[in-house]
């Protein structure tokens, strides 16, 4: 089974979202692949930017929708995800897309909360661009934390990864290359299996 495979399939488990994270990390301690990191304190990204365009691109994204969740902007949001249900889901303020993104009173069987809450409360938003070629394949990953509380080296430990912290304090987003441009098949890895047991 390809990586491929498991970065575009919609049933992508979080299992394999740890194995990507802690990959890509890896990759960059030793090869120098990890591109770079923007700080939005809330709304507000920071203006530098790392010199790889595919990494920049990932992070002009993270900067976007950072801004359009505190807006609960949801137009912004359904650029990146096309799928009638979760559209349906994301337009309801009881749906399950919604309540993932901006309500986290109505999550269902989670500890975890909204990604608005996250955002909105971070004492200094960090999001983390990490990029790495498979077979000729660009894939990325966005990382959004609280960095008054959690370091880069902490964010990327499979042992932080699995913590109650770590479930409440941050949240990814997995991407893949096609024509140019960064795709992906959910928001924030919206549906994803969660490995740990908290």
């Amino acid at each position: 089974m390809s990586l491929k495979w498991f970065l575009s399939d919609r049933s992508l488990g979080r299992g394999t979202l740890v194995f990507t994270a802690v990959l890509m990390a890896g990759c960059g301690c030793l090869m120098g692949c990890k591109q770079g990191t923007s700080s939005a304190p809330q709304t507000q990204a920071v203006a530098s930017r790392p010199q790889d365009p595919a990494a920049r691109d990932l992070l002009a994204i993270g900067d976007r929708v950072t801004t359009a969740i505190v807006a609960r902007n949801t137009n912004v949001l359904l650029d990146y995800d096309h799928d009638p249900e979760d559209t349906a889901s994301l337009r309801s303020s009881r749906g399950e897309l919604y309540c993932y993104l901006f309500d986290s009173s109505c999550i269902q069987g989670s500890k975890g909360r909204a990604i608005y809450d996250l955002f909105s409360t971070a004492g200094q938003l960090g999001i983390d661009a990490s990029v790495t070629n498979v077979e000729g394949r660009n894939y990325g990953l966005l990382m959004f934390y609280d960095k008054s509380q959690i370091s880069s080296t902490e964010l990327y430990s499979p042992d932080f990864l699995c913590s109650e912290k770590a479930l409440k304090e941050t949240a990814s987003w997995h991407f893949i290359m096609k024509d140019g441009k960064w795709n992906t098949t959910t928001l924030f890895d919206y549906k994803t299996d969660k490995p740990c047991r908290t």
